[in-house]
């Protein structure tokens, strides 16, 4: 199924700009003016498109076979995608929001009862601010083509308690929300990093924590 969306950034002397798709929950696509299915009149930003999007060696989505649309076409597009979208993301945000939430809580409550020491709490938050920065840098970098953070970079913060943040840029940037196996490498490194705290405190943990 082909996707829909707007140009909303376009570089005319470079030839490429980036799409926004009708769905917001979808990372925006790169394009290039060789990718349209035929020659026509140059793109201008807020032209409606309907392309293939595919995963480039970059790493990042790319429009293919992209063709102009009419207003009608769009409209009507938009119409039937409001409904589904607004579900999809209500499921998907409230059991993490509710997952990071508790976990911070979690944490506090282990260093007040000295089960844990600040020092972890205080590498954790790092951790966590490291993680928003290291997204913001991969999607600014996946953007401008230029060198991407590593995926195992990103995964490392994550097992380390920085995976609240981590889904936090995801949604906020609309970053890394579709590729697989991303997803599902992240969603074990918060399992990892649960099973790490539980031996953190228990009496296995000969470190001085």
């Amino acid at each position: 199924m082909r996707d829909q969306g707007r140009l909303i950034e376009w570089f005319d002397d470079k030839g490429y700009g980036f799409i926004q798709p009708n769905d917001d929950s979808k990372d925006r696509v790169f394009l290039h003016i060789k990718d349209f299915a035929r020659q026509g009149p140059r793109p201008i930003v807020g032209c409606a498109l309907e392309y293939n999007a595919i995963l480039d060696a970059q790493g990042r989505y790319r429009a293919q076979q992209v063709s102009y649309l009419k207003a009608s076409q769009t409209q009507n597009n938009r119409t039937q995608k409001k409904p589904l979208k607004k579900t999809v993301q209500g499921q998907n945000l409230r059991p993490m929001q509710i997952a990071s939430v508790a976990y911070i809580v979690v944490l506090a409550l282990l260093m007040l009862l000295g089960r844990l020491s600040g020092l972890v709490l205080l590498f954790i938050s790092l951790m966590n601010a490291a993680s928003y920065w290291f997204y913001a840098q991969d999607k600014e970098a996946a953007q401008n083509g230029q060198h991407r953070v590593p995926e195992n970079t990103l995964h490392l913060l994550s097992f380390l308690g920085g995976w609240p943040a981590a889904w936090l840029a995801q949604q906020k940037l609309r970053h890394k929300t579709q590729k697989q196996p991303f997803r599902k490498i992240y969603f074990c490194t918060i399992f990892f990093n649960i099973l790490l705290i539980l031996w953190l405190i228990s009496p296995f943990n000969s470190l001085p924590i």
